[in-house]
């Protein structure tokens, strides 16, 4: 197959899990009930909202093409960034420090090659960060404001690197760059580290966190071949959230089931791992995301037809410790990949 190909392919695997096989089959080992008091119970009504905005795709259903839009954690004040006719793809947002701009990866340009780039958050003003002939995806931006950590596609014999860029597109470096494959990195709050999920293809994901120029890479989960995925830290840096399936049962029999996934929480040591979610029979639970004050976590909710194949996402919040569970009102069907604004 074509090499260029092949990368396109796995960038549209991206958009529909961003490289991970997301959750069907029911699993044991469930967690008590902590979604909040029973029905008719003082405090049972989840109450939707929360500072800030959130940012998510969602696949315009005209083109085909996966979009970027915000809505308020209340679900008011929608706004669509890109034209409704655009046939670009856009996906791997995320915020300016300061909440006036979006760095994300898209094909814009032309060609089947995702790049880098910046907008305003009413969508004007885009330019290019990052050019070239590989595939770029999963921007996050530094809490200075002057770079932006990203995974890229630069050669088929390591797949997934992690590399950083300055903001105007000068001094590209690569980070890590190993036999894994190397992806969704993330910044830490105070800019001296950032977490990054790698591993073998087929052999399970780990949780990494390495210093800020590369080195010192730590794995913070356990590499016993379950997937912990899309680290996200809190906003005082002394958590990551993440998704993983280490709660399923190893496989029985010759056929691997597919993974269900699950929202944990850990220190930023991999200590103190704990599961906050029980989601409902066909829900996976993937890519987490902090509110600015650190109180409560928003996910993308992936719920599965009965044929495994077939489905509908959408974003969903609750408190860090997994009480006030609520999907956002007014959401349209297909809302995925959420990114919380970093202020108010």
């Amino acid at each position: 197959m074509h090499q260029s190909r092949k990368r396109w392919y796995h960038i549209k695997g991206i958009f529909a899990h961003v490289l991970c096989i997301l959750a069907l089959s029911a699993c044991g080992n469930t967690p008590p009930d902590i979604t909040g008091p029973a029905p008719g119970e003082p405090g049972a009504e989840a109450i939707p909202g929360g500072p800030g905005q959130i940012a998510y795709l969602r696949q315009n259903l005209q083109t085909g093409s996966f979009h970027l839009h915000i809505v308020d954690p209340d679900g008011k004040n929608p706004i669509n960034l890109n034209p409704i006719d655009d046939l670009a793809e856009y996906s791997g947002q995320s915020w300016a420090p300061d909440g006036t701009q979006l760095a994300f990866a898209s094909n814009r340009s032309g060609n089947a090659n995702f790049n880098i780039f910046v907008m305003n958050t009413d969508g004007s003003n885009i330019r290019s960060v990052v050019e070239d002939s590989g595939g770029d995806f999963a921007s996050s931006w530094s809490p200075d404001g002057q770079k932006i950590l990203f995974q890229a596609w630069r050669s088929d014999e390591t797949t997934w690197d992690i590399y950083v860029v300055n903001i105007n597109g000068s001094d590209e470096k690569v980070l890590i760059n190993t036999d894994m494959e190397e992806q969704l990195p993330v910044w830490s709050p105070d800019g001296t580290k950032f977490a990054y999920q790698a591993g073998h293809r087929g052999q399970g994901i780990d949780i990494y966190v390495a210093n800020v120029d590369g080195t010192g890479a730590m794995r913070l989960t356990d590499g016993n071949g379950t997937l912990h995925a899309a680290p996200a830290w809190s906003p005082d840096g002394t958590q990551i959230a993440f998704a993983s399936n280490r709660h399923q049962p190893p496989p029985t029999g010759t056929r691997t089931p597919l993974a269900q996934y699950e929202i944990y929480v850990m220190n930023r040591d991999g200590s103190n791992m704990r599961r906050i979610t029980s989601s409902e029979p066909l829900e996976a639970l993937h890519q987490p995301t902090w509110s600015p004050d650190g109180k409560q976590i928003a996910f993308e909710s992936h719920t599965y037809a009965t044929e495994l194949i077939s489905g509908f996402s959408t974003v969903k919040v609750m408190n860090a410790d997994g009480s006030n569970l609520y999907s956002i009102p007014n959401l349209p069907i297909g809302a995925r990949f959420p990114r919380w604004s970093p202020v108010p």
